[in-house]
């Protein structure tokens, strides 16, 4: 092929006064050239990641009157940053997005091969990244199951205290800010046959931070066991980037992952990553539930097989440092229940999205999340407006009908 495929956003916008605390509100949808929408895009007003699309493409965005004079910035890896005054906003946005063509001679050509350039992104994260404590106000959302069997629907305003990127930098802390769980209809528990639930996702979520913890894939003891390789270059921000792309070396008797990260040309930060467990190792995969929480008369008798893992994460820059704003993790297991005659595919999601960063912190951390927390605000209606001025990721649409299922029953 001698042309590369970068695309261009064709917008058409639309927009909702909400009447309370002078906030303004607008929403809508993400799609392509075919009408095909596009999951996790981020909204940015001023310098920080104000609100991002769901996996179904939709979006909802609120903001204040004093903004007026900020401008929204919608970025895409691969695409072309879309600039508003807040002033343009109007009601459910559609934004269709375009294919822009550019020649390969145009793109410049450097010898490097893709393991250098993994070796020098994990040089150059204390440059990247800050190294310094700050607190990150983010909405999290985790979704556990058994087939159709709903073993969690919770969602949580949360601060969290993170050490900074360095060595040895100690463990992050989480608190609550509100909290709710779609687990009852008045005093009906929501079907959940197995008696379990889910414990401490968002621990495990920035544990698995690519640039605060490369050892896991990148580090020495795994880096000769992948191949790594340069896909193409892509735009993130209107800079250049590449997108690497790497697989675990065939014949190993163990699971590893597949997956990719763009890195970009002039200072090699990582900017993106997306990894799953390779279909080469996933016979070796080992049962991993550190999500899930067993009554102890039941920790006998249960049967966990590995089906597959993913996990995402997006880095926003602010001034001259890279800050995460969205982590996605999955886990899919057979279970089998020996003495409850039961079987299935238990399924675990969780996703943060950071919204804003302080430096310093701002919020007081005496009240700290358990590393075994189990979200309890048991709420019987599902209500966009329960988060207030806050603003969150929209459920997608498989979770409305869940919601709307729960309340006519």
């Amino acid at each position: 092929m001698n042309k590369l495929i970068i695309i261009i956003a064709v917008v058409s916008l639309s927009v909702k006064t909400i009447y309370a605390q002078n906030l303004q509100e607008a929403g809508g949808i993400v799609v392509d050239e075919h009408q095909k929408t596009l999951p996790y895009v981020s909204l940015k007003i001023g310098k920080q990641i104000a609100a991002m699309t769901n996996a179904d493409g939709e979006f909802l965005l609120k903001y204040s009157d004093a903004k007026h004079k900020d401008s929204l910035i919608i970025s895409y890896i691969g695409y072309k940053n879309l600039k508003f005054s807040l002033s343009e906003l109007h009601k459910d946005m559609k934004i269709q997005l375009i294919p822009s063509v550019v020649n390969l001679k145009e793109i410049t050509i450097r010898p490097v091969s893709a393991e250098s350039i993994i070796r020098q992104a994990i040089k150059n994260i204390p440059e990247n990244y800050d190294t310094r404590p700050f607190e990150m106000k983010g909405f999290y959302r985790e979704i556990g199951k058994v087939d159709t069997s709903y073993l969690s629907f919770a969602e949580a305003s949360l601060n969290i205290l993170s050490q900074g990127y360095k060595e040895n930098s100690g463990k992050d802390k989480i608190v609550i800010n509100k909290e709710r769980n779609l687990k009852k209809l008045g005093e009906r528990e929501v079907n959940n046959p197995l008696n379990m639930t889910i414990d401490g996702a968002p621990y495990s979520i920035i544990a698995n931070d690519m640039a605060k913890n490369p050892v896991r894939i990148l580090g020495k003891n795994y880096f000769k066991k992948y191949k790594f390789e340069i896909a193409g270059s892509v735009m993130n921000n209107g800079e250049e980037a590449y997108l690497i792309t790497f697989d675990q070396q065939d014949k190993l008797k163990e699971a590893l992952y597949k997956g990719k990260m763009v890195i970009l040309k002039s200072s090699y930060a990582i900017v993106s990553t997306d990894f799953a467990l390779s279909p080469k190792g996933i016979t070796y995969a080992k049962p991993d539930i550190s999500f899930i929480t067993r009554p102890v008369y039941s920790l006998l008798g249960y049967n966990f097989r590995k089906l597959n893992e993913e996990f995402s994460e997006r880095y926003v820059k602010i001034n001259d440092k890279w800050y995460p704003y969205f982590y996605k993790i999955s886990a899919v297991h057979h279970l089998k229940a020996k003495y409850k005659h039961l079987e299935g595919t238990l399924a675990v999601n969780a996703e943060l999205f950071i919204s804003k960063i302080n430096i310093p912190a701002q919020g007081n951390y005496d009240k700290i999340m358990p590393g075994n927390y189990v979200f309890k605000n048991y709420v019987t209606t599902y209500k966009d407006d329960y988060w207030g001025d806050y603003n969150f990721i929209k459920p997608t649409n498989s979770l409305k009908e869940l919601a709307e299922k729960l309340q006519t029953n």
